[in-house]
């Protein structure tokens, strides 16, 4: 190969391709071309070596373990000669040429002077799959302390209602924390003057903590500015405490601040969601998500922000509807939740996304009381579907069979834990994701927590559901080559929900599961089951930052296909990846069937 051919096609090979044409050119010199034929040895290569990378410029190769047994199988563009991990643990191995090949080897010595001037280049090589993908994923989202935070005024909660609310006009703020011997103990906004004294005609020579919100929530200058939108739509607030690392109070940070952080921004559609009239105006607001969404990614946003925030507007489409149907109703005859499960429970929703939902009674609904929560299920479900949240394939909905007394609901919980059955375990695994929307909330906990406690001592469900899980692998073949989806003809690309996010997602509940864990979003499951020992907690950091990759390739593309005008879809076709994006694609993979293999030895299926 020419130099300038050669300079050409490193200049397209991960992680070469990641570098300036300057820093490349200088290797090409330095390069040596090697060929050799079909079923020739190429080298042993031991861990650690001083061998050099060995780049495939035409033809293939097989990577053998020392005992002779096919590891993995690369070709062009693709690279060996460093060290090389398989489960995890860098081994020795023997490369074998499969066909003619043509080689460019680069010296050890021209790469590690190439190392230290560029850190991330020597970090592809000397560092596990896990640690590459932190690598790709270390966008550092904004932190509420990057802004440009307002030392707040505060008030006293002795002082008078009229007295705080002139402090409020001399300042020109729109909220006052109150503070007692230096301590937070509540927060009153110019809406709680309006709505709690001026709509309640209450005398404005009382105290402010008469109207205070009392121990509001607060957010430290650490947490994301994404964690504290979350948040705000989570409680229909508009003003939040901010802390420093010691608890000091910082700042208020108000919706505008953050509006002007994003545009367009879902606190904004969230509102207009909840003054929304009727149920078609909530569907006509509720289509704007899909595009909000896609800005967010554009913008940056990561695909844990993403699914956060798409969750919450199901949730606030959800309850903007419940508050719809019971003006029509009236009064519910008995406590009531509605239940989310699934992406939504998890808060893990994409561009677009169907609906898994259920209702949760006091008791068995008879005659009225049934008839009541039919027309309620049946309003909220059909709303649901007209905001482009289509009813379940499955039928996992309030308005069909998942509308039940509190008994019935623990009875069907207790017949899947007490006597597993395989297709029944199938059916079941959704709702072990489940989260209480709206209604008697710690109704929901309860139920969740005995379901949680009842699945912890059963180890021969955990041990079907683990089966179960084994049912989506990640699409690897012998080789560690992509194995694509087809539809009977033709190559339909990967699906990275089916073989890369569900298999994480389903080990992430059997660990959950098996601590008794009460998170629901996959990270934080994954996280504490390293915290409690459940699993190794460098293994849970790596499954993290796998299922962050996967999304985020997933997100790109779902984003690329609706700005195309298309209806967003799974399968990602890997010949549109850069050769890094595929590399740490199957990375990320490994690591997902490493973690498989884990499971499948525990449970012995």
């Amino acid at each position: 190969m020419q130099p300038a051919a050669s300079c050409a096609f490193l200049a397209e090979v991960a992680p070469f391709s990641e570098l300036p044409r300057e820093e490349i050119e200088p290797l090409i010199s330095a390069c040596q071309t090697l060929e050799f034929s079909a079923g020739d040895s190429v080298g042993q290569f031991e861990q650690p070596g001083e061998h050099g990378i060995y780049v495939i410029a035409a033809g293939a190769v097989v990577l053998k373990a020392a005992d002779g047994r096919p590891l993995e199988q690369r070709g062009e563009g693709e690279l060996f000669g460093h060290a090389v991990r398989f489960n995890g643990e860098a081994c020795d191995y023997e490369v074998e040429a499969i066909e003619e090949l043509s080689l460019l080897h680069l010296p050890a010595p021209d790469l590690e002077t190439l190392g230290q001037r560029n850190p991330d280049f020597a970090r592809f090589f000397s560092d596990g799959p896990g640690a590459r993908l932190r690598e790709a994923s270390g966008h550092r989202p904004a932190r509420l302390g990057d802004l440009p935070l307002r030392a707040p005024i505060t008030g006293d909660p002795e002082r008078s209602i009229g007295e705080t609310a002139a402090l409020m006009s001399r300042h020109q703020v729109s909220s006052v924390p109150l503070v007692r011997d230096g301590a937070l103990v509540g927060i009153v906004t110019d809406r709680d003057l309006r709505n709690r004294v001026l709509g309640q005609g209450m005398d404005p020579k009382l105290p402010i903590a008469e109207v205070m919100t009392r121990d509001p929530v607060t957010v430290s200058t650490h947490h994301r500015i994404e964690d504290a939108l979350v948040e705000m739509m989570r409680l229909g607030i508009h003003h939040l405490p901010v802390t420093t690392e010691d608890g000091q109070l910082a700042s208020v940070i108000s919706s505008g601040d953050l509006l002007r952080q994003q545009s367009p921004h879902p606190l904004r559609l969230v509102r207009d969601i909840q003054r929304a009239e009727n149920a078609a105006a909530v569907a006509e607001v509720a289509r704007q998500g899909p595009g909000m969404l896609a800005a967010m990614a554009r913008q940056g946003s990561q695909v844990s922000e993403v699914g956060r925030v798409a969750s919450m507007i199901t949730d606030a489409c959800t309850r903007r509807l419940l508050a719809l149907a019971l003006d029509q109703l009236g009064e519910a005859p008995m406590a009531w939740t509605w239940m989310a499960f699934g992406s939504q429970a998890r808060l893990e929703q994409g561009l677009v996304s169907d609906q898994d939902n259920g209702l949760l009674l006091a008791h068995a609904p008879e005659g009225e009381a049934a008839e009541y929560f039919r027309k309620l299920a049946d309003f909220v479900c059909d709303g649901l579907n007209d905001c482009g949240y289509v009813y379940c394939p499955g039928g996992v909905m309030a308005k069909g069979e998942w509308r039940m007394g509190y008994a019935a609901w623990r009875k069907t919980f207790a017949g899947w834990i007490v006597e597993p059955k395989p297709k029944s375990v199938m059916q079941s695994s959704i709702f072990f994701d489940m989260r209480g929307v709206a209604g008697d909330l710690a109704m929901a906990r309860r139920l969740h927590a005995e379901v949680l406690e009842q699945a912890s001592q059963s180890k021969i469900f955990r041990r079907f559901l683990a089966a179960e899980s084994m049912g989506h692998r990640p699409p690897l073949g012998l080789f560690r080559q992509f194995v694509q989806e087809h539809d009977g003809e033709k190559s339909q690309g990967l699906n990275l929900k089916k073989r890369g996010v569900i298999p994480i997602v389903d080990l992430a509940r059997v660990r959950a599961l098996e601590g008794a864990i009460t998170a629901v979003h996959t990270e934080e499951r994954l996280r504490a089951a390293g915290e409690q020992g459940i699993m190794n907690d460098g293994d849970a950091d790596d499954l993290i930052h796998a299922l962050r990759f996967i999304g985020n390739v997933r997100l790109r593309h779902q984003v690329a296909l609706y700005e195309r005008g298309e209806k967003p879809n799974h399968l990602v076709d890997p010949d549109e990846l850069s050769g890094l994006h595929r590399r740490y694609l199957r990375s990320a993979f490994g690591i997902v069937r490493t973690a498989q293999e884990a499971l499948s030895n525990r449970y012995q299926v």
